[in-house]
């Protein structure tokens, strides 16, 4: 089973013909879906098959919450959420540009409570063969990953952004893969260099490390592989929606990390996942399984 424990919330998606400052424009499409890195990664793995998912964190105590436990389902993700009373499930504001498929995102979040976990939670994280984060609730995720380890599992660290306390996470993973900013955050002295921010995410113990680079592809290294390599994205003429393409590579990477395959062969996997994802429309429609993904990768032969 492989558990996700972070930031969920609700995506208002409108796709426009051009996205500038200080204008009006008609959207020609929208949609609303299930956002955040965890829960995203975890509707990835689903899609993909052979694996149970779960979701556990917090929302607000309100209608948005409803419908995102009920997308999930339908997705093949369990949720078990923890309701704050009188608070409101994060929500983002996605605008979609159509000339290239580009993004932006304003997102609105309460401070909602840190997790409580119960001794019905731990005993769900110890059936974990994997467990994924977001480092948002550092102390929950340190005892969803403490919980995860000591049973035997494993840990994936999707490292969007560096805030304070998050490398006492480090040591407890087995996969980081950082974004270019969450990578420059952790090591500021390799601020532009992603090659020495994946060794030090090694020297900290991490076992597979990476740096994801938006479309230009990845860098990653394991212990037994140290040398960093640079793995070229694959190249699409038709993308359409880069919502969530980021969280898809963790959700497919950590598919393929959970069924036994090879780190950069993993990374390999998730960039085609990503190529098939981001030529489609919301995260729902536009999720690959697994026999389409290994088709595109024999295509690229």
């Amino acid at each position: 089973m492989v558990v996700g424990f972070g930031l969920i919330n609700k995506d208002f998606v409108a796709v426009v013909p051009a996205w500038e400052r200080d204008t009006k424009a008609r959207a020609s499409r929208y949609f609303e879906q299930v956002g955040g890195p965890v829960p995203v990664a975890l509707t990835a793995v689903a899609k993909l098959g052979g694996l149970s998912c779960l979701y556990l964190g917090v929302v607000g105590d309100d209608r948005d919450a409803d419908d995102l436990a009920r997308s999930l389902d339908e997705q093949g993700v369990s949720a078990d959420f923890q309701r704050a009373e009188g608070a409101a499930t994060s929500r983002s504001l996605v605008l979609l540009d159509e000339r290239d498929g580009s993004r932006t995102l304003a997102n609105y979040a309460e401070e909602l409570p840190h997790m409580t976990f119960t001794p019905a939670h731990d005993e769900l994280l110890r059936q974990a063969s994997l467990l994924h984060i977001d480092g948002r609730d550092l102390s929950g995720a340190l005892h969803a990953a403490q919980t995860v380890k000591a049973a035997g599992g494993h840990v994936s660290f999707d490292l969007g952004t560096m805030r304070e306390g998050r490398e006492q996470l480090f040591p407890l993973c087995d996969v980081v893969l950082a974004s270019k900013g969450g990578g420059a955050g952790a090591f500021p002295e390799h601020a532009e260099n992603p090659a020495e921010q994946v060794r030090g995410f090694l020297a900290a113990g991490v076992r597979v490390a990476g740096v994801t680079l938006a479309e230009k592809g990845v860098m990653i290294a394991t212990q037994e592989q140290p040398t960093p390599v640079f793995l070229p994205a694959f190249p699409i003429s038709n993308v359409v929606d880069t919502c969530g393409a980021g969280d898809v590579f963790h959700g497919a990477f950590a598919w393929a990390h959970a069924t036994g395959m090879p780190a950069h062969q993993a990374a390999q996997f998730a960039q085609a996942t990503v190529a098939l994802r981001i030529q489609h429309y919301g995260n729902r429609a536009g999720l690959p399984n697994q026999e389409t993904v290994e088709a595109f990768l024999l295509a690229q032969l």
